[in-house]
């Protein structure tokens, strides 16, 4: 029955109404985002139509630093903060850890048939042109009732999803071909018990192989196993990229609440940890 629904959902013109309108949501944002840009301004807020547009810096750091591997292992946290992907592994370790192998969680993939996508295209074409009409508010108001529109939408695509997703592994049903393209249920690539390869091959095979959660490295911090000023001694930006967010003004509250709360965890759980080290 799951895959039935889904069926009638991809085969109708929602799924197609559900891709278009999140195109266009994007389509909306750069035109807003070249606004924003001109003015020169980082952080706008449209009180009347709720919406608040920012430019946001964020960095990426090399994470491959030997010295950062070897503060994680001196205070023997390095294999709770690596994540190691199985095609990462050589053929040997391939073999001696497959034991170790952790199971991906599978996903649900359609894959859309070619005539399909060049009329999607058009239709995206011709409405990105419509919009030289819009002033600034129109636009806003545009991208509101496509995010809309997106979201309804999309809420009732992941549930389908989800119920398809299972029945398909059920019953055993990778792939079913449709006439508006073809689901597919993806594996994505597992992952490796770090402690198991951390005793195999140890610090080198973790560098080597893994990639460190810097989220997790924080919660360390948190517990008081180091300070993150040690860990940024040893953090290299290697870029730093400008990305452009355009948001509820609601949300954007929720956002920072949810960030609040998040520091407030980590100092208790700092606090706990110094209190746990006096007595």
């Amino acid at each position: 029955m799951s895959i039935k629904n889904i069926t009638s959902f991809v085969q109708s013109s929602l799924y197609e109404e559900m891709y278009c309108s999140r195109a266009k949501a994007n389509i909306i944002r750069q035109l807003i985002s070249e606004y924003q840009a001109a003015l020169g301004l980082q952080r706008i807020e449209w009180t009347e139509q709720n919406v608040v547009g920012k430019f946001v810096a964020t960095k990426q750091y090399d994470l491959k630093n030997l010295q950062l591997y070897e503060l994680l292992d001196s205070h023997g946290v390095l294999p709770k903060a690596v994540r190691i992907k199985w095609s990462r592994l050589n053929e040997s370790e391939q073999f001696s850890l497959q034991e170790c192998r952790l199971a991906s969680k599978p996903y649900l993939r359609i894959t859309p048939k070619g005539t399909d996508l060049w009329q999607r295209e058009e239709d995206i074409s011709s409405y990105n042109n419509a919009l030289a009409n819009y002033d600034i508010f129109g636009l806003l108001d545009q991208w509101k009732h496509q995010k809309w529109i997106y979201s309804r939408l999309f809420d009732r695509w992941s549930a389908l999803r989800n119920s398809a997703l299972k029945e398909m592994l059920d019953t055993k049903q990778f792939t079913i071909s449709l006439s508006a393209g073809k689901l597919s249920v993806v594996s994505p690539d597992p992952c490796v018990d770090t402690n198991a390869a951390f005793q195999s091959g140890g610090t080198e095979l973790l560098q080597r192989c893994g990639k460190i959660d810097l989220e997790q490295v924080k919660l360390f911090a948190a517990k008081g196993y180091f300070s993150m000023t040690q860990i940024q001694e040893h953090l290299k930006v290697l870029n730093v990229r400008t990305k452009y967010i355009l948001l509820t003004l609601t949300s954007e509250r929720n956002m920072m609440v949810g960030m609040i709360q998040q520091s407030n965890r980590y100092s208790w759980m700092n606090l706990r940890s110094q209190k746990g080290w006096e007595a």
